[in-house]
C-alpha cells in the first residue's frame, strides 16, 4: 500500500514520531513522499512566540530555541538509516529514500494536482496545520487518516496534550481516525491511552506521546491495508473543542503545579 504523509515541519515534536515509525515500519509501507507545511500553519509568528514564551517562560524558550537551531544546523548532515539520532524531517526521509517538500497550503490547487499524479492508497495527517477541504480527502481511494492525541470528541482542536494535563487526566488518549471536512471528525478506527508519568513535564509527555502514536497509526494502516478496520462510535454527548490558550489559562496550567519543560 502506498502511502503520503502531510505534516509539519517540526524536529521537537513532530521528529519522534516518523523516527520511531521508519525505525519500526519503514520497510513495510511504501512512502511515495513526506510534504510538509510551516509550523502553525498561517498563525502569526509574533503571536505565537508570545504564546509560547509565556508557556515555556524565557529560559525553557531559550532552551526550545537552541534546540531548533541544533537540529537545523546537524540536520544538513548526510545521515544513514541506521544512525543513533536524526535532527530533521528532511534528513530522516533522505536516509529511508523518501521524497520530502515543503508545500505551503495543501489545499492549493497545485498540491491537490500533484497529489493526483502520486496517487497514493491513503493519506496520513500527522500535525498538520491547515483543515482540508473534500477536494483534497477524496482523492486517495483507502482514505485519509488523522492521528490526534487525545480522545474524540472530548478534546477536539489545538494543543491536546496541554488541555488533558490541564483538566488534571492522569493519561493522554490516542484517536486514529477518516478524516472529513471539519476539525476532528469523522469515524474512528483507533483509541487508546498512555499514563502520564508522575511530575512529567508537557515538552516530554508530547515527545513520548508521538512515539505511542507511531505505533497506533502502523496498526490502523496495516488494518487498511488488510480491509480489516473496525469502526468506533463514538459519544457525541462529552463533544468539546479546545483553541490555543489564552495567557490566562497558561498561568492557571502553572498555578496547577504542571511544568511546560
Amino acid at each position: 500500500m502506498q502511502i503520503e504523509f502531510l505534516t509539519q515541519d517540526n524536529a521537537l515534536y513532530i521528529l519522534p514520531f516518523f523516527d520511531e515509525f521508519l525505525r519500526n515500519y519503514g520497510s513495510e509501507f511504501s512512502i511515495l513522499q513526506i510534504s510538509c507545511s510551516p509550523t502553525m500553519g498561517k498563525r502569526p509568528r509574533m503571536q505565537m512566540l508570545r504564546e509560547l514564551t509565556a508557556l515555556y517562560g524565557t529560559v525553557g524558550m531559550g532552551r526550545l530555541l537552541g534546540e531548533t537551531v541544533y537540529s537545523r544546523v546537524f540536520g544538513k548532515l548526510y545521515k544513514r538509516r541506521d544512525a543513533g539520532r536524526f535532527y530533521s524531517l528532511k534528513q530522516i526521509a533522505n536516509a529511508y529514500g523518501i521524497a520530502y517538500k515543503r508545500i505551503g497550503n495543501p489545499n492549493a490547487p497545485e498540491f491537490v494536482e500533484s497529489l493526483r499524479q502520486r496517487a497514493p492508497d491513503a493519506l496520513v495527517s500527522v500535525a498538520c496545520p491547515y483543515i482540508l477541504k473534500e477536494t483534497l480527502l477524496s482523492l486517495p481511494p483507502r482514505g485519509a487518516v488523522n492521528i490526534h492525541h487525545a480522545p474524540l470528541p472530548k478534546y477536539k482542536g489545538m494543543m491536546p496534550t496541554f488541555w488533558q494535563m490541564y483538566h488534571g487526566e492522569k493519561s493522554v488518549g490516542v484517536t486514529v481516525h477518516l478524516m472529513a471536512a471539519k476539525v476532528d471528525e469523522g469515524v474512528a478506527l483507533l483509541q487508546e491511552s498512555m499514563g502520564i508519568e508522575n511530575g512529567e513535564t508537557l515538552h516530554r509527555l508530547i515527545q513520548r506521546s508521538k512515539r505511542h502514536g507511531a505505533h497506533c497509526m502502523a496498526r490502523v494502516l496495516r488494518q487498511i491495508q488488510s480491509n480489516s478496520t473496525t469502526p468506533i462510535c463514538l459519544d457525541s454527548a462529552g463533544d468539546s473543542y479546545f483553541t490555543f490558550p489564552t495567557i490566562a489559562e497558561i498561568g492557571e496550567f502553572h498555578r496547577r503545579g504542571f511544568r511546560a519543560i
